[in-house]
């Protein structure tokens, strides 16, 4: 009679393992569904809306002071700066800066098709700052 009770609790204990275990699998197992997009959303834009562009200085009449050659990007995808290129003839000697995002004025231009970047700095300020190192 005692090897009746061992037995008769492991078969009960059995589902319960199997059970658990699948609901563990399971957790593991989910994976999000991909949504999609067939245009761009109202008030965003794409980055080689961004890159290329020359920003230019509120301090010296909208004189254009640098190149935006990149974007930095947190993993909540927010933009975080952008590095600009500053300084240099016809892309020699050029070094790049990072700006924060948040010190950039983003405006339309006059078409309202393009975007015009501007920063309150001069182009002096600019190639005095310190160089941005890409890790």
């Amino acid at each position: 009679m005692k090897m009746i009770k061992p037995a008769f609790l492991g078969t009960l204990m059995v589902p319960a393992f199997m059970f658990a275990a699948s609901a563990v699998n399971a957790e593991e197992t989910t994976v999000m569904e991909a949504t999609y997009l067939t245009s761009t959303p109202e008030n965003t834009f794409h980055a080689d809306s961004l890159t290329g562009n020359n920003v230019k200085s509120t301090v010296e009449d909208d004189e254009d002071i640098g190149t935006i050659s990149d974007l930095v990007i947190d993993e909540d995808g927010q933009i975080q700066a952008v590095v600009i290129g500053v300084g240099g003839f016809l892309g020699m000697g050029e070094k790049d800066i990072a700006i924060e995002w948040d010190s950039l004025e983003l405006t339309k231009d006059d078409d309202g098709e393009d975007y015009v970047i501007r920063v309150n700095a001069s182009q002096d300020a600019l190639e005095a700052a310190d160089e941005y190192e890409r890790n």
